[in-house]
This record gives structure tokens, C-alpha cells and sequence, in this order.
């Protein structure tokens, strides 16, 4: 069988249709790759953006955990205790009169 026979109409065309097979089967394998790698690179993007947001979650916790600690080790003591139960809830002791300025 001649050189060319083999592919019919495609050899008239291009004179040597297996060289024409591999660079498309090249063409599609590099827009396969290059769209994986585009996107890994997407998501490596977004999981450092989530990274980064809870990063700033967690040092915002640290902070309230930090307050919420102190404020506990203030309350063991009696009159911090009643100081904190009459700011914060409004108490009051019998037969006194609290007037709340704003």
C-alpha cells in the first residue's frame, strides 16, 4: 500500500496524515494540561483566601476569649461581682433607688 492511500480524501490535504494525527492528539493533551493547572491555581487561590479569613476568625476568638477570661478572673471577687451584676443587669438592693444616666 503506497504512502498516503491509507487516509483516503485527508492524504490530499495533508500530505502525511499521521504527522497531522499527533500535533492534533499534542493540541489536545496541552489544553487539557493547561486547564488543570489553571485550575489548580484557582483553587490554591481560594483556599488561601480562606485560609487568610479564617486566620483573622480565629485571632477575633482569641481576643474574646482573652476578655471573657479576664472578666471571669475579675468575678471570683465579691464586689467586682455586685459592681458587674448592677451595671450590666440593672440590680439593685432593697430600698435604694437607682436613677441610670445615659
Amino acid at each position: 500500500m503506497a504512502k498516503g492511500k491509507k487516509f483516503g480524501f485527508l492524504s490530499k490535504l495533508v500530505p502525511d496524515a499521521s504527522l497531522l494525527f499527533w500535533r492534533v492528539i499534542t493540541i489536545v493533551i496541552s489544553i487539557i494540561t493547561l486547564i488543570i493547572i489553571v485550575q489548580s491555581a484557582w483553587n490554591i487561590i481560594l483556599s488561601k483566601r480562606e485560609i487568610n479569613r479564617l486566620t483573622r476568625l480565629q485571632e477575633s476568638y482569641r481576643r474574646q476569649i482573652a476578655a471573657d477570661s479576664a472578666i471571669l478572673h475579675s468575678l471570683q471577687y465579691d464586689e467586682y461581682l455586685e459592681q458587674y451584676a448592677r451595671e450590666r443587669y440593672n440590680m439593685q438592693r432593697e430600698n435604694e433607688q437607682v436613677y441610670k444616666i445615659e
